[in-house]
C-alpha cells in the first residue's frame, strides 16, 4: 500500500471520531504548561520503543489530541527490548555497572570470564580471546564520539575480542547510548561503562587482569506505535512531527518537541487556518528512525501536498551546562549545541520570528549533509518548505536527562517564535 492508499482509505482503518469540540485550556504556548507535559512525559519512565513509558506516551498523546478534535491514527511497529536484567562488569573487588549497547550481545549464562586488554589501535593481535578496553574521547566539536564508538567495536570484534567494555567521555561522565539501525543484528557483547572508571580499566587492561562480564535480560521484540493525528477537509497540509521514544526519561532530549507539539497543536486549531493539519509523533527513534521511515513510507502526504513541515528534534531548547570541577553546574540559558535549520522560502519568516533568541536567529539553510536525525528524511524527499531542530545536550542518552533539562523560560519563547513562523508561512500559502 502507498501513502495515497492509506491516506486514502484511514477512515476504514479504525480511526477513532474526533471530539464533538477541541478542547478550550489557557495558553498552551505558557512556559508553565509546556513544562508541565515535560514532567508528565518524563513521569512516564524510560521511553524506549514499545516500553511501558513508551505505550503511556502514545495513550497520552491520542488522549490529548482526541480531545482538541483531531482524528487519530495509530502505526505499529516492532523494535528489539532493549532492557537488561543485568549489566556489570566484575573484576578485583569491584562491581562495576553499566549499560549494554543494543544490539543486545548477552553473555552465556554465568557470564564471561576472560582477561581484559587493551584495545589500541595498530596492537590488534593483544585483544584476541580477550575482553577489550575501548576509550573514547570526546572529538574536537565536543560532541560525543558515537561514529568512533561503532568503527572501535567493529575493529575490537574482528581483532578476535570476545567482548567489549567501553567508557565514551560524556560531559557528565554517565555512559550514552548509541542509536542503532533495526536491522542490526547482535555482536559479541559491548557494555559502556562510566567514564570515573578510565583509568581503572585501562590498568586492567594494561595488566591483563581477569574479569567476568555479564549482559542478561528478556531480549525478544515489543509493538511500538506513531500516533498520527489529522484536522481538517482541505486545503495544503501543515505537518509537525516529534520522535516520541528514547533510551531513557530524555527531559531534555525529547521533552521540549513533545511538550511543543501538544501546545501547537492546541493552537493551531484555533487560528482557523485554511490548512489541513498533521500532527505525528514517531516511536522508534532510537532504532535509527525507524517510525519515521515507516511514516514516511506510509502516511505522509507527498511532497508536492504540504504548505510546511515542522520538525521538533533533539535538544533544541535544553539548558546549558558548565563544566566545572565538581562536575555539571546548570545554567538557566538554553543549549547552544543544536542546529535550527530551514528551507529557501522560509529563511525571512524564521528570521523575523526567532530575531534576539541567541543561536537560532540566523538559521542554517538546508542541506542534506548537514542535516541529521528525522529531518534528514524530510529534506531527501524534498519537501519544499521545512524547518526542524537537531542537537545534542550535556547528559544526551544517559540516564540523567531527566525533567530539569529543560525550564519554562527556555522553552516558551521558542514555542511561540515557532508558532509565528508557522503563522507566518500558512498565511502566505
Amino acid at each position: 500500500m502507498n501513502r495515497r492508499e492509506w491516506l486514502a482509505g484511514a477512515g476504514s482503518l479504525g480511526i477513532a471520531a474526533c471530539a464533538s469540540a477541541p478542547a478550550r485550556t489557557a495558553d498552551p504556548l505558557a512556559g508553565a504548561a509546556l513544562m508541565a507535559d515535560v514532567r508528565t512525559y518524563v513521569g512516564f519512565g524510560a521511553h524506549r520503543s514499545g516500553s511501558p513509558g513508551d505505550v503511556a506516551t502514545t495513550a497520552w498523546f491520542a488522549r490529548r489530541w482526541r480531545a482538541l478534535g483531531y482524528d487519530i491514527e495509530h502505526m505499529p511497529l516492532e523494535a528489539p527490548n532493549a532492557d537488561t536484567t543485568r549489566a556489570e562488569l566484575v573484576f578485583a573487588d569491584q562491581t562495576i555497572a553499566g549499560i549494554a549497547q543494543p544490539p543486545l550481545g548477552f553473555t552465556p549464562k554465568g557470564g564471561l570470564r576472560f582477561g581484559l586488554a587493551r584495545w589500541v589501535e595498530g596492537a590488534r593481535s593483544e585483544v584476541n580471546t580477550r575482553i577489550a578496553v575501548v576509550d573514547l574521547p570526546r572529538g574536537a566539536n565536543g560532541l560525543l564520539p558515537f561514529a568512533a564508538y561503532r568503527t572501535a567495536v567493529e575493529a575490537a570484534a574482528k581483532a578476535g575480542a570476545v567482548a567489549v567494555v567501553a567508557v565514551m567521555d560524556t560531559p557528565s561522565g554517565e555512559p550514552a547510548y548509541n542509536n542503532t539501525p533495526i536491522d542490526m543484528k547482535p555482536g559479541i557483547p559491548v557494555l559502556m561503562l562510566p567514564a570515573r572508571f578510565r583509568d581503572r580499566l585501562q590498568q586492567a587492561g594494561r595488566l591483563n587482569e581477569v574479569a567476568e562480564l555479564y549482559i542478561e535480560g528478556p531480549g525478544g521484540v515489543r509493538t511500538a506505535r506513531n500516533t498520527i493525528a489529522r484536522a481538517g477537509k482541505s486545503g495544503p497540509w501543515l505537518i509537525v512531527s516529534t520522535p516520541q521514544s528514547g533510551w531513557f526519561r530524555c527531559g531534555g532530549e525529547r521533552g521540549p518537541g513533545i511538550a511543543m507539539s501538544l501546545a501547537l497543536a492546541a493552537w493551531a486549531m484555533r487560528q482557523g487556518f485554511q490548512n489541513r493539519l498533521l500532527f505525528v509523533t514517531t516511536s522508534g527513534h532510537e532504532w535509527t528512525d525507524a517510525g519515521a521511515h515507516l511514516f514516511h513510507m506510509h502516511a505522509a502526504p507527498t511532497p508536492d501536498e504540504p504548505a510546511l513541515w515542522v520538525h521538533l528534534g533533539a535538544s533544541f531548547a535544553a539548558r546549558d551546562f558548565q563544566q566545572a570541577p565538581a562536575g555539571l553546574k546548570p545554567l538557566e540559558t538554553p543549549n547552544q549545541a543544536r542546529t535550527f535549520m530551514v528551507s529557501a522560502d522560509m529563511m525571512a519568516d524564521a528570521r523575523a520570528a526567532y530575531a534576539g533568541l541567541a543561536g537560532l536567529s540566523e538559521p542554517t539553510p538546508a542541506s542534506i549533509p548537514a542535516s541529521a536525525g528525522e529531518l534528514t528524511l524530510v529534506l531527501k524527499e524534498g519537501y519544499r518548505s521545512s524547518a526542524g531542530f537537531f542537537g545534542q545536550n550535556p547528559h544526551f542518552h544517559t540516564m540523567l536527562d531527566v525533567a530539569d533539562m529543560t525550564t519554562p523560560a527556555i522553552m516558551e519563547p521558542i514555542a511561540r517564535a515557532t508558532a509565528a513562523m508557522i503563522k507566518a508561512r500558512l498565511q502566505r500559502s
